[in-house]
């Protein structure tokens, strides 16, 4: 039994590893292209050193859920530009840093505007 699972393990890397992939970030937002069509913004890469421009992307992904405002790192088969399909293996992280901030400055200026109304109830 032992061995039966570690052979699969085995084989099933060996499977993952033969195709063909690479690594890709999606942009937290959508931009509008020339022919107005609100497209996803990609770049090839896993580095956050890497500059590469972004370029934008109008067609699917498969096995992947995009949710408005997150940055995504993920693992995918080999990007082909004429395709209008990105097959998704596995998405790596999300990056929310900027909604972060956002929903920080938003919580500290309602607490700040409670503590003025409270200040202004009391006098």
């Amino acid at each position: 039994m032992m061995k039966k699972i570690i052979l699969s393990l085995l084989f099933g890397s060996y499977a993952l590893s033969a195709i063909p992939s690479e690594f890709m970030k999606v942009s937290g937002e959508l931009v509008l292209t020339d022919d107005m069509r609100r497209c996803h913004q990609i770049r090839k890469g896993y580095s956050r050193k890497d500059k590469s421009q972004w370029e934008p992307f109008c067609g699917k992904f498969k096995n992947f859920y995009y949710e408005a405002g997150y940055e995504y790192t993920m693992h995918v088969e080999k990007y082909d530009p004429q395709a209008d399909t990105i097959y998704v293996i596995k998405t790596i992280g999300r990056d929310n840093s900027d909604s972060y901030r956002k929903q920080q400055e938003l919580k500290k200026r309602r607490a700040e505007a409670a503590a003025a109304a409270a200040a202004e109830k009391d006098e």
